[in-house]
């Protein structure tokens, strides 16, 4: 539950100054220690402290220029992660949220909506359930449901096995992200999965772009939910999580579905058995952002431990993202990426990974298109 602040004005100037310090203060960090400026290709922000909104502005206050360049004129949407269960741990909390609202109010970005497609019930239930509504009465933004803003069909792969040459299976995705004029911002928890062996900011988008239709999302009689399709036959083989590291590479790759700015909450997270029946971490109270995605989600990595992050036989996992990384998409390299504000090292929490992670690895080293 978020709590009200009594004047954003103060909220904002005290952040402001907070962040002159943090960039007074910032510091390239990596694996090997400090390295020089001209040795990086990407930059993430990491930022600590009580106020889990404040961290969150603050993380992107570090890139406010670039930020404000990138988005231009474009609309912003804002996607949260919503599960939808019973916990309210397994979805991105109101105050991370309130955080990134706060910042795109600090650079004049009115034309803001939230958008997302529950896993389970309601996307719009789900926003009453994460107290997400009171946001509208501080904030200029609309509450939507991903579902329903039309949509276009994509092809995907049904299994891992890779005999299947040509992607023989059409979905539908959300038209809201093949809209050039919508800039995406993903707001996601750091929590571990059960396929994909953890979820952060590209996870949150590519899973929430197939359509779910609302009869469907409450267990009704007919209807599709194309996500499901994304996982492929379903159980519990390797070859059913290569398909869906395939498929959220497809998402990206072939349709261009990822993040344009990337978000962590890491303030508390889930490990073990992810991204619904798992148990917090103590609170790491920490933030991320970045306008690379897939080093945001790297450093994310390295923050929930080793027993996530895993070299097999050369092949760094999770393999959706290690895909991401040979097509190009962006920084994979922890040594090449420029940490500023908190240094990584203090901040490791060694999550609990999922009890079936075993079962994730050992897939093929190069993906699909």
């Amino acid at each position: 539950m978020y709590r009200k602040r009594n004047n954003r004005r103060t909220f904002i100037k005290e952040s402001l100054v907070t962040g002159v310090g943090l960039v007074a203060g910032w510091q390239a960090v990596s694996l090997g220690g400090l390295a020089r400026a001209d040795d990086f290709t990407a930059r993430v922000a990491l930022t600590k402290g009580e106020d889990r909104a404040d961290n969150a502005f603050r993380a992107l206050q570090m890139f406010k220029k670039e930020i404000a360049a990138a988005i231009g004129s474009k609309r912003v949407v804002i996607k949260p992660n919503f599960v939808y269960y019973s916990t309210l741990l397994s979805c991105t909390h109101v105050g991370c949220v309130e955080g990134v609202l706060e910042f795109l109010k600090s650079i004049g970005k009115r034309d803001v909506v939230m958008a997302e497609s529950s896993a389970a019930n309601n996307t719009m239930a789900g926003y009453d359930l994460n107290s997400y509504w009171g946001l509208v009465k501080r904030y200029p933004v609309k509450l939507q449901d991903l579902n329903q803003e039309g949509f276009s069909n994509a092809k995907i792969w049904s299994t891992g096995n890779r005999n299947e040459t040509t992607p023989p299976t059409t979905i539908r995705i959300s038209k809201m992200y093949l809209n050039p004029n919508n800039f995406f911002i993903s707001c996601a928890p750091m929590k571990t999965h059960n396929c994909a062996v953890v979820t952060l900011s590209m996870k949150n988008i590519a899973m929430s772009a197939p359509v779910v239709d609302v009869g469907r999302a409450w267990s009704q009689t007919g209807g599709r939910a194309d996500k499901a399709t994304m996982h492929g036959p379903g159980g519990s083989s390797n070859t059913d999580f290569q398909v869906l590291n395939d498929n959220v590479y497809r998402m990206a790759k072939v349709y261009g579905i990822h993040p344009d700015l990337a978000v962590i909450d890491g303030y508390q997270g889930m490990q073990g058995d992810g991204p619904v029946s798992g148990y917090g971490v103590t609170a790491q109270k920490v933030a991320i952002a970045s306008l690379d995605w897939l080093a945001a989600d790297r450093v994310a990595l390295e923050l929930m431990g080793s027993n996530n992050y895993r070299l097999l036989n050369t092949m760094p996992y999770p393999a959706c993202l290690n895909y991401c990384w040979q097509a190009g998409l962006g920084e994979w390299d922890l040594s090449k990426i420029q940490v500023l504000g908190e240094p990584i090292v203090p901040n490791v929490f060694n999550y609990a990974a999922n009890p079936n992670l075993s079962l994730q690895l050992g897939l093929l080293a190069a993906p699909r298109e």
